[in-house]
């Protein structure tokens, strides 16, 4: 099933951009970057939902559930949706807290390295989430593409200037 073959690679894809931040976290030493690439992993956790809702969804119907399990998706869906408010929620936190307390910006270098690490990832994922969301007609994978998008220009520490 494409859904979950576009899940599978997408996971493997954000943990290995994951992998890569946290190479640099080590090299850097930079709290924020940690912090960063603890929310891109957990990005990629929301993959595991929807791939149990990608599986459930092609059970047969059974006399308690009539319709089949195709729903399950939508809750995935609803799912991804909380992820991204709470990711929203943060972001602007973030930003409040640092135009409030501004630091100054160390091991830039690195951090840019992991900003476009970071952002290529989640791109890649993006466009690939998207276009397979479309072309099956999976609302939630579509919306899972979108926040990934979002991510990449939002969460990368080289776009919110979070350093340490």
């Amino acid at each position: 099933m494409q859904g979950v073959r576009a899940v599978k690679v997408s996971l493997f894809v954000l943990l290995g951009t994951t992998l890569l931040q946290f190479l640099v976290v080590l090299i850097s030493g930079s709290v924020a970057l940690l912090a960063d690439t603890i929310h891109n992993f957990s990005d990629a956790l929301t993959a595991v939902p929807l791939w149990v809702a990608f599986v459930l969804g092609r059970r047969a119907a059974t006399r308690g559930y009539t319709y089949g399990f195709g729903r399950a998706e939508d809750l995935a869906g609803l799912f991804i949706v909380a992820v991204v408010a709470l990711s929203a929620v943060v972001a602007a936190w973030q930003s409040v807290e640092r135009l409030i307390n501004p630091r100054p910006l160390e091991n830039l270098w690195w951090v840019v390295v992991a900003g476009i690490v970071g952002f290529a990832g989640n791109e890649a994922v993006a466009v690939y989430r998207i276009r397979v969301g479309r072309r099956i007609g999976s609302a939630a994978l579509v919306a899972d593409g979108v926040h990934a998008r979002t991510d990449g220009f939002t969460s990368s520490p080289s776009s919110s200037g979070r350093s340490e």
